[in-house]
């Protein structure tokens, strides 16, 4: 079932050109969708389109069976959440507390049910024992955590990342990207992540491509990723297991696994073979 239908939609910031020409594609109910494309190929104006704050030239967003247009606008962003880039740019609150319980506030949601809302959403991104720090004393991936409790607590049914790892160190990445696919697994949400980290792709069921603002694919993570010198010819890459697979296969050694670890499992068989 698709819960997001874009039919034929561009938009371009001057009425001389466009950022995005005559995009189509849908995306399902549950589903783990990334969507990459090197710089200035559309994907934060993508992110901006499906939210409301932009407005197309032409073209149809359907979300959830609301056409999003000035009259639906409010119905449609209660069912959007969105994790922006910077961390720093999304605290209002004095303390983690605050800024979850901003958002509920804007609800109208009692102050009596709020801190069982606080705490439960706390609780499910690891951040229970960080309510009453300042947010200013947080770590980069402490801070998206929060920005991603404070979403979760309004229940969304679509949750958007817009490239939500790009500013964090290793670690922060790494935390983020488990934390992101833990929420899909719960499937309670509809992720939509703009990135681009490759890496991250691999867990996604679905993958869009943009090129010049246009879907230049628009196939499983796995056979996006089997075309290398067609991703090549746009700047952009593939994962590093897949390289390595790449070689092998140019070496006539067929690889079965795709994790790293699987990989040097298998070599090392392969190896005691010989």
């Amino acid at each position: 079932m698709s819960l997001i239908e874009v039919k034929n939609l561009e938009f371009g910031y001057t009425e001389e050109e466009n950022v995005l020409n005559n995009i189509s594609f849908n995306i399902e109910k549950g589903s783990y969708t990334a969507i990459i494309g090197h710089n200035g190929s559309g994907k934060s104006t993508l992110a901006k389109l499906l939210s409301g704050l932009l407005v197309a030239k032409s073209g149809e967003i359907v979300i959830d069976g609301l056409t999003l247009n000035e009259k639906n606008i409010y119905a449609i962003r209660e069912k959007l959440g969105i994790v922006f880039q910077n961390p720093d740019n999304q605290f209002i609150g004095s303390t983690v507390r605050d800024d979850i319980a901003f958002g509920l506030e804007n609800r109208c949601v009692p102050s009596e049910d709020m801190e069982a809302i606080i705490t439960k959403y706390a609780e499910e991104v690891g951040i229970l024992h960080l309510l009453d720090k300042e947010p200013s004393a947080l770590s980069g991936g402490q801070k998206q955590r929060v920005a991603i409790a404070g979403i979760m607590a309004m229940k969304p049914d679509i949750l958007i990342f817009d490239e939500a790892t790009s500013m964090l160190d290793p670690k922060g990445k790494k935390d983020i990207k488990a934390l992101m696919n833990r929420i899909h697994q719960d499937k309670k949400y509809t992720v939509i992540s703009i990135t681009h980290d490759i890496e991250e792709v691999l867990q996604a069921d679905d993958c869009l491509v943009l090129n010049k603002g246009s879907i230049f694919m628009h196939e499983l993570p796995e056979n996006v990723f089997k075309k290398a010198e067609e991703l090549r010819k746009i700047d952009l890459d593939i994962p590093f297991n897949q390289k390595i697979k790449e070689a092998f296969r140019k070496r006539n050694i067929k690889l079965k696994n795709d994790d790293l670890k699987g990989m040097a499992e298998e070599l090392w068989q392969l190896n005691s073979n010989h």
